[in-house]
């Protein structure tokens, strides 16, 4: 029988002999990010770097630094509110993740309802990820328990450390957070922007879109034929997602089944528009 690609075959394993040694220990997982080869790159690497500076050679502060923190805001509640801020989409689920803390939970709590929560808007964030992003901020705090416990032989009198199988640390809300979090629940944030600044000229607007949502979930293009509905919208033009991108801020509507819904605090802000209106 004769094997075309033999040769080849036997280049290519002497090769692979001589790059690495039977006596080294091999790590496929050992990347070297010093030197990066961009004629080896392509989009199937998961290692491809290109455009993106190496850890190690980027500057201290931004290697150890977190980029929301109490030290970089001057306060955990500041660091915090920026961290929201510049995570709208996450908003919600960082807020669920804080009250669920108030009194301690247990990590594999957390991360079961989180997945519950992202079901619909899916992040590129773990739950864990967000817990320490929040830790970071000041706004969690991590207690892990006893991973060892002491037993004692007392016939022998011997005592040894008892490795536990399972450690469920726990994590607790801060003071500063869970004041925030009642701050954003209470509907602050809607008062502050949509009834008490400039943006209170788009009133109406923001009615006719809550009262919409209050009927039955809305996909964009609906909100946007309900924002275009109004002259005020069209000069200065304010399209449909404007309005949609300052309820969710505030907590007022969010993103589910394909959808956008309003929230129960979204409800509760309805009436009080629609109340301070009237007045």
């Amino acid at each position: 029988m004769a094997y075309p690609n033999r040769g080849a075959q036997e280049d290519t394993s002497a090769a692979l002999v001589s790059l690495v040694s039977f006596d080294d220990e091999f790590d496929p997982l050992a990347v070297d990010d010093t030197e990066i080869d961009q004629e080896w790159m392509d989009d199937e690497n998961p290692y491809d770097t290109i455009d993106y500076p190496t850890m190690r050679n980027m500057p201290e502060t931004v290697h150890h630094e977190p980029v929301y923190s109490p030290e970089r805001q001057g306060s955990a509640t500041e660091a915090l509110r920026a961290l929201v801020t510049h995570n709208p989409n996450r908003r919600p689920v960082l807020m669920n993740i804080i009250g669920l803390c108030e009194n301690g939970c247990p990590s594999s709590v957390i991360s079961e309802r989180v997945d519950e929560w992202q079901k619909d808007n899916r992040s590129v964030y773990a739950p864990m990820t967000l817990c320490r992003m929040l830790e970071r901020a000041g706004a969690l705090r991590l207690e892990m328990p006893e991973t060892t416990e002491a037993c004692e032989v007392v016939e022998e009198g011997v005592t040894y450390l008892q490795i536990k199988e399972a450690v469920d640390p726990l994590w607790y809300a801060t003071d500063e957070a869970l004041a925030l979090r009642a701050h954003f629940l209470e509907g602050s944030e809607f008062r502050s922007i949509v009834i008490e600044s400039a943006e209170s000229r788009y009133s109406d607007v923001y009615v006719a879109v809550m009262e919409a949502l209050a009927e039955r979930p809305r996909v964009l293009d609906e909100i946007e034929d309900v924002a275009s509905s109004f002259e005020i919208t069209a000069s200065p033009k304010r399209y449909g997602q404007h309005f949609i991108d300052v309820l969710e801020s505030c907590d007022c509507v969010r993103w589910g089944n394909n959808a956008w819904n309003l929230t129960e605090l979204g409800t509760t802000m309805l009436d009080e528009l629609k109340a301070q209106k009237e007045a």
